[in-house]
């Protein structure tokens, strides 16, 4: 592993030093002079950001509001930024059943980067199971572009299940180093966020005699998703990985690092 980690670092400093020294010869200071308008949120994976909420059902019209915040990438300028949003078609969110936009045209205020779009969420309407996903595009901007990268967001909108995972677990990882036997606790940092102790399911220990390798994962109704973690024993890589919570109490988590260990683990929890 410390081989792969050191011809990378070797390639990409002598990369560093090719741009540098051409960018040197050339004589020439790159300054991008334009201006372009943006979700914020379309910079994450798939232009997707999720929005879990949680249902009071001692109210009857619940709803929640969240934010989409529109940039202004480059210099501010001394006048309106006048943008126009638009619902794809192929959204499945609902206006009115899943949420309610109250307006359609937004303005980023002169000398100033950035306005925030408000959604409310029809809380109270959603039903368990439920995965409404509201995909919104900014149409046009005055005299200012639309990002062509990230000019579109989609917003998925989920309910929140119970979740209680918190214990320990006797594990079996079926992958990098054939099947392995391990044991792991869970820690619930806040609601449906848990911190495993180690996401290798032993690979790790077993196999590299090194630590435990923690990761952060989240629980969206018995969905588990773990999004680029650090590798905190040999540095430089990151986990990733997704997951089920089985009716029996058993989890699957499948995971793999930049390295190219993976594997599936299924943890049974310790009674």
């Amino acid at each position: 592993m410390t081989r792969k980690y050191t011809l990378y670092l070797g390639a990409m400093v002598a990369m560093i030093f090719c741009l540098t020294g051409c960018m040197e010869d050339s004589g020439f200071d790159i300054l991008w002079e334009g201006r372009e308008v943006e979700f914020e949120a379309a910079s994450l994976p798939n232009h997707t950001v999720r929005e879990v909420v949680f249902q009071d059902l001692s109210q009857n019209a619940q709803s929640d509001l969240t934010v989409l915040r529109i940039n202004l990438v480059g210099a501010q300028i001394n006048e309106e930024v006048p943008i126009s949003i638009g619902v794809d078609p192929s959204s499945t969110a609902v206006q009115g059943v899943h949420y309610r936009l109250e307006r359609t045209d937004i303005t980023i205020a002169p000398n100033t980067s950035f306005v925030d779009l408000p959604i409310e969420i029809l809380t109270g309407n959603l039903a368990t199971g439920e995965a409404p996903d509201l995909v919104l595009n900014i149409i046009e901007a005055g005299k200012v572009k639309v990002s062509a990268n990230y000019g579109s967001v989609r917003l998925q909108i989920r309910l929140a299940c119970a979740s209680e995972l918190s214990g320990t677990y006797r594990t079996v990882n079926v992958g990098t180093g054939g099947t392995l036997n391990y044991q792991v606790t869970i820690t619930e940092i806040e609601p449906l966020t848990y911190q495993i102790s180690d996401i290798t399911g032993g690979v790790y220990a077993l196999l590299y005699g090194a630590e435990d390798n923690p990761a952060v994962f989240t629980d969206l109704c018995g969905e588990l998703t773990v999004f680029d973690q650090p590798d905190l024993v040999f540095g430089n890589d990151k986990f990733n990985g997704t997951g089920r919570v089985n009716s029996d109490g058993t989890i699957v988590i499948i995971w793999d690092n930049e390295s190219g260990d993976s594997g599936v683990t299924t943890l049974t929890p310790i009674n």
